[in-house]
């Protein structure tokens, strides 16, 4: 099964074992307000990532023409009812941008799933990862074309053969 790695880390910065050298780095909404790279992070520069990450799953939806996605394995870690999330419920595309904020600013957690097609999965430290038999080599190339986003191949070790 393909699956990609979907972040904001340059992969030039990664070690011959993968792992991500630079450590002054910001890894999630907590770190608003942190110092970083000499200079305070700020909420805009958040959302400007975050916006790119909710563009990368509108991209894969429109370019595999699904309209809804189904919420696996939720984590509800602050009781949020704004999308009355239940585990198993399909969340229409208009809703998708709403959930995907949540699951980025750790509010719940989950994996996105289009039916026969793709998951969508999301790891700690603000890592993304697009796993499924419809990522073909056309809609990765235009998610590498998002500025400010890098996509890598990656093997997850929990997918089975």
């Amino acid at each position: 099964m393909k699956s990609i790695r979907v972040t904001k880390y340059n992969p030039q910065n990664r070690d011959e074992k993968g792992l991500y050298t630079l450590v002054d780095e910001w890894t999630s909404i907590s770190d608003v307000g942190k110092m970083y790279h000499s200079q305070i992070f700020t909420m805009e520069q958040y959302l400007a990532t975050e916006e790119k990450y909710i563009q990368a799953v509108e991209l894969l939806m429109h370019k595999t023409s699904v309209n809804h996605l189904k919420l696996l394995d939720l984590e509800n870690h602050s009781h949020e009812t704004a999308l009355n999330l239940c585990e198993g419920k399909t969340i229409p595309i208009s809703l998708v941008r709403e959930l995907v904020k949540m699951i980025l600013r750790e509010k719940v957690w989950g994996r996105l799933a289009a039916k026969n097609q793709f998951e969508i999965h999301f790891g700690w430290d603000y890592y993304m990862y697009f796993v499924g038999e419809s990522l073909t080599n056309d809609i990765i190339e235009e998610l590498r074309k998002m500025d400010g986003l890098y996509v890598e191949d990656v093997r997850l070790p929990y997918l089975e053969e």
